[in-house]
């Protein structure tokens, strides 16, 4: 059995008709009434009963179509990919990030190489989607958190270094009086908390802390957003607190203070094994890297 017989069967199968395969396909009616019949002969049983409106699947086909579909769903899905690998259809450079990260990290720490003509691509990204992305070679650098439970396998497709960011509580100057620079699950169990939603990785480990929060949020940047103009205690990670305090100018009204548990925030900085590199690239690179470093280990003088 051969790869455009499996096709036409999916076809007929996804599309209800024969005709609408064949227009799929790119092939002429009789030729995938052929493709069907040759397959049957194949297999040893008839996948359709022929009837005055048509064909209409057995038993035989619908099983066979179910065990076929997330094959074919992912055959589809990589030739997409690699159409994307054509020369001239990528940029120059292409950077994506998870939401947390490209708020204000990547986008401050890039900013010289565009001010010097560098074309560049930023997007955002949830963790399985950079995954896929990347195993795609469609950009040349990557940061992704955890998610929902995302990790970067060993993979020749890709480089994968990982980061542990310091978690903090972050909320309005004055809400926790507190000469001390951490703070704990006693100090906040008066205070209305947010977290990271529950299905992300890190949401669990924090439940069994804090106790499962009224409001959880998918990116840590609203969620501060959020208890800043409520009065509330928003557990996220060092980049979402320098994020805020760039954003917001140094806004005298907002503190935070680093938790006094071991429950960082991961990320993983990706580089594609088989995208072309270039200085500039390599640069921007390390700069990152530079950047996910100072995050992940606290500059002197930083709370």
């Amino acid at each position: 059995m051969k790869n455009h017989e499996f096709e036409a069967f999916y076809q007929v199968m996804l599309t209800g008709s024969i005709t609408e395969a064949a227009r799929n396909m790119g092939r002429t009616q009789p030729a995938i009434s052929m493709t069907i019949k040759t397959l049957e002969g194949q297999l040893g049983f008839s996948l359709f009963e022929r009837t005055a409106t048509g064909l209409k699947p057995r038993v035989e086909a619908r099983v066979m179509f179910e065990r076929l579909r997330p094959v074919m769903e992912q055959l589809h899905d990589i030739e997409r990919s690699l159409v994307r690998l054509a020369p001239g259809v990528m940029p120059q450079m292409s950077i994506i990030a998870a939401n947390n990260v490209g708020t204000y990290l990547v986008p401050s720490r890039i900013a010289p190489l565009a001010a010097e003509g560098q074309s560049i691509r930023v997007m955002n990204g949830s963790a399985s989607r950079i995954l896929s992305a990347m195993e795609a070679q469609q950009h040349d650098i990557a940061i992704m958190d955890e998610g929902l439970g995302s990790t970067p396998p060993e993979s020749p497709l890709f480089e994968s270094e990982r980061f542990e960011v310091p978690m903090y509580a972050l909320f309005p100057k004055g809400l926790i009086e507190s000469s001390r620079d951490t703070v704990g699950p006693d100090e906040l169990s008066p205070h209305r908390i947010c977290a990271i939603y529950y299905e992300h990785k890190l949401g669990p480990r924090l439940s069994e802390l804090f106790g499962r929060p009224q409001m959880e949020f998918q990116n840590f940047y609203p969620m501060a957003c959020y208890a800043l103009h409520s009065g509330s205690v928003a557990l996220v990670d060092y980049i979402t607190c320098t994020t805020v305090a760039a954003l917001n100018a140094g806004n005298p009204e907002v503190d935070w203070r680093r938790l006094d548990v071991d429950q960082p925030s991961v990320y993983h900085l990706l580089r594609p094994r088989f995208r072309p590199r270039s200085e500039r690239i390599d640069h921007c690179h390390a700069v990152l890297r530079a950047a996910m470093l100072e995050h992940s280990q606290l500059v002197p003088g930083e709370r």
